[in-house]
């Protein structure tokens, strides 16, 4: 009886450190997510992506901004397409950017191209923009 007695005092002080764990905010630092916004950085006249044909790259520009409240990496990829449907990649490339506090980065991607991707009569090139996180 004694084991019994034992055990059911460890299961009781489980769920109590459980229980504590959950209703005490800030007891446990817990992490919060960032709020980070991936967008193109170009404008009226200067666009986004910009094929190169010369050096066979697309050049893509990027702002990163908002707030994260612990270090984080943030993987941007911009991915150069052949037509404007962005069905035929013509070739990639990803920026590891870390992020704390108060973040405003502009960033400059190249991407190398296997042929010649889709440009628009505005200049702007066939880009898909994505973004992820570890």
């Amino acid at each position: 009886m004694p084991r019994r007695a034992l055990v059911a005092a460890a299961g009781v002080g489980l769920l109590a450190a459980i229980a504590w764990w959950v209703a005490v905010p800030g007891a446990v630092e817990r992490a919060e997510p960032a709020d980070i916004d991936v967008r193109w950085g170009g404008s009226e006249g200067h666009p986004s992506c910009v094929y190169d044909p010369k050096q066979q790259t697309v050049d893509a520009t990027i702002i990163v901004e908002g707030t994260a409240p612990r270090r984080e990496q943030v993987a941007v990829t911009v991915t150069a397409y052949a037509d404007e449907n962005t069905s035929e990649s013509v070739g990639t490339s990803t920026q590891q950017v870390w992020v704390e506090g108060t973040v405003h980065k502009r960033l400059a991607l190249r991407i190398p191209v296997t042929k010649p991707p889709h440009v628009d009569i505005d200049g702007e090139t066939a880009c898909k923009l994505s973004v992820g996180s570890r």
